[in-house]
């Protein structure tokens, strides 16, 4: 009996055994590595931090972005956003970044002035006449220009998102001339150009964080801002202010950046799939910024105790004219002025 049980046993390896040399399984060479199949089977986790409410251009446009991503890559990563300042504020979020305490941001461009000089012609007052100007060039090749410059500080810059045209709101009285900004104290990002384009018009620039700038504008510490409708009515300027100007005078904007090591750890597959989701998102964020601003202007224009007003042709003109010292100034303080040329010969006259 012992015999035949160790027999029965011996049957079945040589069985199985040859079974698996038929199907090929005992021997078979492991499969070639395929570099794009590198960290696959693992879920990556990308934080990304930005400054404004989620009810605006770009706190929507972060959002889809994540849920492109998702889909895009099956799951495999997951973009966690933390709108608000909630994780860094505009005066941190870049070191954080270069840090690798973030692995993306999505600053304005005029934020990023005081590293990119360059990028102060995206700040040049009147420099666009249209949301299909700024696509252009904001996507096109000048776009891929500008953030190529951004590899010194090893940061991958994936592309740029525009929220629209700016305004400018005060406390006391309206702008209906250039001159009624005479002696204000306002609030611009922290832009040389920006600097100076209040400074023509003698009024008083105050760079100060986009977190801050409720609180000062209610304590009256500054005097006006200038934004869009839709930062406009989302931070609830509208509230600490009296007076509205449509002065359409320039372009706010964003750069979506990744911090450059990380980028480097993804699988190709995995990049080819972010740039994918990040094309995606582009495109719609234009047309969801342009939509936006429209609805919330109107918004605006149903408060109570706030006006809003339209500055006339005449004065824009004159306003137009009055800053045109700030293309000097430009000219005259950068390296590269083959940008301003190339965007000149996009926008119309």
């Amino acid at each position: 009996m012992k015999k035949f049980i160790i027999g029965t046993i011996i049957s079945v390896l040589l069985l199985t055994i040859a079974i698996g040399i038929q199907q090929d399984l005992l021997f078979a060479k492991p499969l070639p590595y395929d570099d794009e199949q590198k960290g696959l089977d693992t879920q990556i986790t990308i934080h990304l931090s930005h400054v404004v409410a989620e009810n605006t251009p770009k706190g929507q446009a972060a959002s889809k972005f994540a849920e492109l991503v998702e889909e895009k890559t099956n799951g495999k990563v997951k973009v966690h956003v933390y709108p608000n300042s909630s994780l860094f504020n505009d005066e941190n979020e870049f070191q954080a970044l270069q840090n690798g305490n973030v692995e993306m941001i999505i600053p304005t461009f005029s934020k990023m002035t005081s590293n990119l000089p360059n990028w102060q012609v995206l700040d040049l007052p009147y420099l666009f006449n249209s949301d299909d100007e700024v696509h252009e060039v904001l996507t096109g090749s000048i776009g891929e220009q500008l953030l190529n410059e951004l590899k010194p500080f090893h940061i991958k810059g994936l592309g740029f998102w525009h929220n629209g045209f700016k305004h400018i709101t005060t406390i006391d009285h309206p702008i209906h001339t250039f001159e009624d900004l005479t002696g204000l104290r306002v609030r611009t990002m922290p832009s040389k150009t920006l600097e100076k384009q209040f400074e023509a018009v003698g009024a008083t620039s105050i760079p100060i964080s986009f977190s801050e700038v409720f609180t000062d504008l209610e304590s009256n510490a500054i005097d006006a801002q200038e934004n869009t409708a839709s930062n406009i009515y989302s931070k609830g300027f509208y509230k600490v202010q009296k007076h509205m100007t449509l002065t359409k005078h320039g372009i706010l904007g964003y750069a979506v950046l990744m911090n450059e090591n990380f980028w480097q750890s993804l699988p190709t597959k995995i990049q080819k799939q972010i740039m994918e989701a990040m094309k995606e998102t582009t495109d719609w964020q234009f047309k969801q910024a342009i939509d936006m601003n429209k609805e919330d202007l109107q918004k605006l224009e149903q408060q109570d105790n706030f006006e809003v007003y339209t500055m006339s042709d005449k004065e824009r003109q004159r306003l137009k004219e009055k800053l045109a010292s700030v293309y000097d100034f430009y000219r005259n303080n950068v390296q590269n002025n083959d940008v301003l040329s190339e965007i000149e010969k996009i926008v119309s006259p």
